[in-house]
């Protein structure tokens, strides 16, 4: 797989979660083991829709920006 510029850009962050509402961004970032909430405003965002990505285990669906902020205090957490 060739390097997308969010994966390129995630990596040379050494970014542990991406938050993005991009399902490709998504897929790409977690399937190289960055973890990822796909931000999807009260389930409002249509290219947000993606069944695959729902499937991902690093990937979690989020709503508002309280959800993010839980999601991130788990991690951290666990």
């Amino acid at each position: 797989m060739i390097d997308s510029w969010s994966t390129t850009i995630d990596r040379s962050l050494k970014a542990k979660v991406l938050i993005d509402d991009n399902p490709r961004y998504a897929i790409e970032c977690a399937d190289v083991g960055i973890r990822v909430l796909l931000f999807d405003y009260e389930n409002s965002y249509p290219w947000c829709k993606n069944e695959s990505v729902d499937q991902h285990p690093l990937v979690t669906r989020v709503k508002n920006w309280e959800e993010v902020e839980r999601q991130l205090m788990s991690l951290i957490a666990s």
